[in-house]
């Protein structure tokens, strides 16, 4: 879904992230997808040279381990192993692109490349890609130090399952009319020239941007189901700081509650048209378009034939993965459009948005236990999970902590404990009060709510009481 979002910000400036839809035509299709293949290959020849320095120094450690020493002494002592940076494997592909493919030609034939994915592509799109993957072996390594979840090992990119994108500098916006982007191409004058793709709208916010100072670091292109779009990474000097309107800072704080059944509940009304909404219905996006979703996906499987790569399997198959593809990505962008009209409401109209503090990895775990103790109620759990995750709470909470500094919103995060069996009149706290899913009687004082309201009662409470008394 088009739009802008706030990315990082620093004393001086601050980055800003548009995307922009883009219409390119069949044969511009093919070029991007093959500058998307480009980086694919790209990223791939990279891993294989740093995850070789890897198991090198795998296997020293592994030496000293089975001569009786912990892992942190063999880890420690292990014989140093050069892993090579971006500079060195771009170095490396230099010398080898022109490799041909070993073994004998037929009779006639031209000897083939062994690296020709390069060419044609402008070489921008390969060293992006040499440089994701130091930071996906940067950020393996660092996870334990940087006190964040442990990252999982790099892997390499397989055709077909991985995201077709690329990262190029060379993207420039058409001045003149706002519709059309231009994207580099290769500096020999025989191989890919720079062409121009129409946008599926008019880049006016990138172009005020850009008269307000702005400058474009990077462009990342990307494809998500049957659409292509196109990000700008734009940098531009930071405005000063946004203070709360007095609208907002009347309306005072905000507690919202998500769950699954209600998307989310506020303890105050949000003001959306010529209503007044505290309870917002869940639209289920994934199941409303679970019906096709299965349909499509029953016959990719059908047509699929097992060890055929993706590239070479039937057509009956390709357009079945393109509408499998078209129907994530519709559910992608309905969702993306209701979580940004909650989250824009809730900054614009509140000086404070109180959250609480789930842990979604936490509350998504699968329930299947092991061989040794199955789990229980599985089924249920992972349409549970599936639900959550429909919903998108971290997604949600992201989308306020970014947009907040921008209208000159706070946003606070409170202990989940209990905030839905706590009368949010009199604070007794039992779990009989919650009669149904929606319904809320206090054993103590017979108060009578909605139980998502009062949740959200609740998290605003919490936040006032815990916020400092003046003087």
């Amino acid at each position: 879904m088009p739009g802008v979002k706030l990315r990082t910000m620093t004393e001086n400036t601050v980055t800003v992230v548009v995307r922009e839809a883009l219409d390119p035509t069949p044969e511009q299709r093919l070029i991007l997808h093959r500058y998307a293949d480009a980086s694919r290959c790209s990223f791939n020849f990279a891993f294989g040279i740093k995850h070789a320095a890897q198991q090198r120094w795998s296997h020293g450690r592994d030496l000293l381990l089975a001569q009786g020493l912990t892992l942190a002494e063999a880890a420690e002592r292990a014989p140093r192993v050069h892993m090579p940076s971006q500079p060195d494997i771009q170095r490396v592909f230099l010398a080898v692109r022109e490799r041909p493919l070993p073994g004998p030609c037929r009779v006639g034939e031209e000897p083939h490349s062994l690296y020709p994915w390069w060419k044609g592509v402008n070489a921008i799109v390969c060293q992006q890609a040499f440089r994701d993957a130091d930071k996906a072996f940067a950020n393996w390594k660092s996870a334990s130090r940087r006190g964040v979840d442990p990252v999982g090992y790099p892997r390499p990119k397989r055709r077909g399952r991985c995201r077709d994108s690329f990262r190029m500098f060379s993207v420039r916006l058409v001045s003149e009319d706002l519709r059309h982007v231009r994207i580099g191409g290769e500096r020999d004058p025989h191989g890919q020239r720079s062409f121009v793709v129409r946008l599926h709208r008019p880049a006016r916010r990138l172009a005020r941007l850009l008269a307000r100072g702005g400058v474009t670091k990077s462009v990342t292109v990307a494809r998500e189901g049957h659409r292509w779009f196109a990000a700008f990474n734009v940098r531009l000097p930071a405005p000063p700081a946004v203070r709360a309107t007095r609208r907002q800072r009347e309306a005072g704080t905000v507690g919202v509650d998500l769950g699954v059944a209600v998307f989310a509940a506020t303890s105050d009304p949000l003001v959306i048209g010529d209503d007044k909404v505290q309870l917002f219905a869940n639209p289920r996006h994934l199941d409303n378009a679970r019906r096709q979703l299965r349909k499509w996906q029953r016959r990719m499987s059908r047509r699929h034939v097992r060890g055929v790569p993706a590239h070479r399997q039937s057509q009956g198959w390709k357009e079945a993965r393109d509408q499998v593809a078209r129907l994530q990505g519709l559910v992608a962008a309905r969702r993306s459009s209701t979580q940004h009209l909650l989250t824009k409401r809730l900054v614009t109209q509140y000086a404070q948005v109180v959250l609480e503090d789930l842990r979604v990895r936490n509350m998504t775990r699968s329930a299947r236990g092991s061989v040794e103790a199955p789990g229980r109620n599985v089924v249920a759990k992972a349409g549970l999970n599936r639900a959550i995750l429909d919903v998108g709470f971290g997604e949600i909470r992201r989308q306020i902590e970014y947009k907040a500094p921008c209208h000159g919103t706070t946003v606070s995060v409170v202990n989940p404990a209990y905030t839905s069996q706590t009368c949010n009149r009199c604070g007794h706290t039992d779990a009989k009060s919650r009669r149904t899913r929606s319904l809320f009687v206090c054993t103590r004082c017979r108060h009578t709510t909605h139980a998502d309201t009062g949740a959200a009662v609740n998290i605003k409470r919490r936040a006032q009481s815990a916020a400092p008394k003046p003087g």
